[in-house]
Order: C-alpha cells, then structure tokens, then sequence
C-alpha cells in the first residue's frame, strides 16, 4: 500500500508526574505506505504489519524537538507536538479528544509509533520525518 497526500492524526503524549496527557494534531499530505517485508518463522511465512509515514517539512510548521516539548508548561502541548515513540497515529481527521491510550486503541484504528527518524538537514525539498508504525 502507497499512499500520497494522506491526513493523519497524531495523539502526542505528555509526562505529568504519575499522569500522561494527551493532545490531538492533525498533520497533511504526509506519505503513508507499508513495508514489503516478509517475516519467517518456523512453521509459516507472514507479512509484516509495518507501515512507513514520511512527515514532510510543511507538515511540521508546530513541531518542536523532544527536549523542548518535555521542558513545555502542559498549557502549551496543545499548540505545538513532538514525534517520538509510544504516541500514535490514525490514519484520516480524528476529532476527538482522548484522555489515555485505552482510548486511543479501543476507538480508532491507531498505530503506534515505534522509530523515529529525523531528517531534517536534508535539501529544502527532500526534509521530512521518517516513522515507522504498527
């Protein structure tokens, strides 16, 4: 599966003490495709559930790194979001708010986001975040 100029929802989490909150980003035009990978175990061959996101730079106007996003007061979570592992993804406009990741799973079709990988020094035209989901 390949999929250009696809909408997603991303489910960012916040670590507050023993609580985690959770704030709803819509990101654009990303590129969303599977993985051609094929896994083999002793008695049976199946395809890995895997999917890739490329996030390209315009998608990214309120991103901010890890480090900045941890160091944010909890009122400020909700303009802007972070791409790290453990959050999730659904693919299309989710308009919803979540107070855990029970919800999450149990209500959407979600992905969690399990490598993140930035390339953000690339040329103007080539810069985008690379997840990988399952």
């Amino acid at each position: 599966m390949f999929t250009n100029h696809t909408d997603i929802t991303l489910f960012c989490s916040k670590q507050l003490g023993r609580e985690k909150v959770w704030s709803r980003h819509e990101l654009r035009n990303v590129n969303f495709h599977g993985t051609d990978q094929l896994l083999v175990g002793d008695k049976e061959v199946k395809r890995a559930e895997d999917y890739v996101i490329r996030v390209p730079s315009a998608a990214l106007e309120h991103y901010v790194d890890k480090a900045t996003y941890k160091a944010l007061p909890v009122e400020e979570t909700f303009n802007c979001f972070t791409l790290k592992k453990g959050d999730y993804i659904v693919k299309g406009i989710v308009d919803a708010d979540v107070s855990s990741s029970t919800d999450i799973i149990k209500n959407f079709d979600a992905l969690e986001i399990v490598a993140v990988t930035e390339n953000l020094s690339a040329s103007p035209f080539s810069q985008h975040i690379k997840l990988v989901v399952k």
